[in-house]
């Protein structure tokens, strides 16, 4: 009969009773995490699916972020656009009633004054900025898109936001499509000659200004007679009203009528363009904020325990560790009067 040693006999003891601690250890983990997984080896296939969904996660919050950025800018912008329609409606209304001669040139004098702060509003509204970024410079968002005389500074680009994945949308308008007509007029020597007849010594000296800077940033020779091309714009619009009232000259009055309506029109166009990129930014938004909850959910499901089962298995395994201690009490605690008496 083979007899099996005491040293055997003690490691066999000691491994099945490190096993039981190990496990109990193990329990005790999840149990304080709260997780199925506490290390990838628990579960490869689990733990690769939950980390990539927490990858898409964390791109999600940044979307989000994206998103509520973009729509601030499409709210400031759309805002902005409608004050400058206000205006303009404004600016409209004193051109209609005062294109009649029953006003006489101290009145329109007077209404000059208005249409002066006018100008001052539509400027303004022209170098708003979100925070330290202007809304209507394009890509160049640090410079003041326009001076004092309404010289574009801005260019013609647009800042795109990823607000889902591979979805950008433009979060402003340039100030060349809000402030300027599309199309360019004839061939003139001032630009704002075409709007009607222009003295230049009763004028303002802002008129003035505006006509000078915007024949030195033409492309026009002054060493020759070459004509240029010119775009109309508001704030040639606003001044040449002026300029109008102050002249007393109710025609020039009268043939601006049609530019504002043109401008009013480009306005409303581009309201419904904000509209239209706010509502996609918001129904991007929300499928994030509901593509988020599903991964909570599915990773959740992956590595989150159940409470009930695992403290139902802390209890049995304290059970299980209780009874291995008592089984080898008797064999691992034994001295050698022990085995004298044997």
């Amino acid at each position: 009969m083979t007899r099996v040693s005491e040293n055997s006999s003690t490691a066999a003891l000691k491994f099945a009773l490190n096993k039981t601690k190990a496990k109990m250890e193990d329990l005790q983990l999840k149990g304080s995490t709260l997780k199925s997984i506490t290390k990838p080896s628990d579960n490869p296939v689990s733990n690769v699916e939950a980390m990539a969904l927490s990858s898409s996660t964390s791109d999600n919050i940044q979307y989000l972020k994206n998103s509520e950025f973009a729509l601030l800018s499409l709210n400031v912008t759309e805002k902005s656009l409608e004050e400058l329609t206000d205006i303009l409606t404004k600016a409209k209304e004193i051109a209609i009633s005062q294109s009649s001669d029953f006003f006489n040139a101290d009145v329109r004098k007077n209404v000059a004054n208005e249409v002066q702060q006018l100008y001052n509003q539509t400027l303004a509204i022209s170098n708003k900025k979100v925070g330290l970024k202007h809304i209507f410079s394009g890509t160049n968002t640090l410079t003041a898109p326009f001076d004092p005389n309404g010289v574009y500074k801005g260019d013609s680009g647009h800042i795109n936001l990823e607000v889902s994945r591979n979805f950008f949308v433009p979060t402003n308008l340039n100030g060349e499509e809000v402030f300027f007509s599309s199309e360019e007029s004839g061939s003139i020597e001032n630009p704002i000659q075409d709007l009607g007849p222009f003295d230049k010594k009763s004028t303002s000296k802002l008129n003035r200004d505006i006509a000078s800077s915007e024949l030195e940033n033409s492309d026009h020779n002054t060493a020759s007679d070459v004509p240029f091309k010119t775009r109309d714009n508001i704030f040639s619009q606003l001044a040449a009203l002026t300029s109008a009232l102050e002249n007393n000259d109710p025609k020039m009055i009268q043939g601006l009528l049609e530019k504002f309506d043109n401008s009013i029109s480009r306005l409303v166009t581009l309201r419904t363009k904000i509209g239209s990129i706010t509502n996609s930014v918001e129904s991007s938004r929300n499928v994030t904020e509901n593509e988020n909850v599903d991964h909570t959910s599915r990773r959740s499901s992956l590595l989150d325990a159940d409470v009930v089962e695992l403290f139902s298995d802390i209890n049995k395994q304290q059970a299980v560790l209780k009874t291995t201690y008592q089984s080898t009490q008797g064999v691992m605690n034994q001295t050698l009067m022990d085995f004298l008496h044997r």
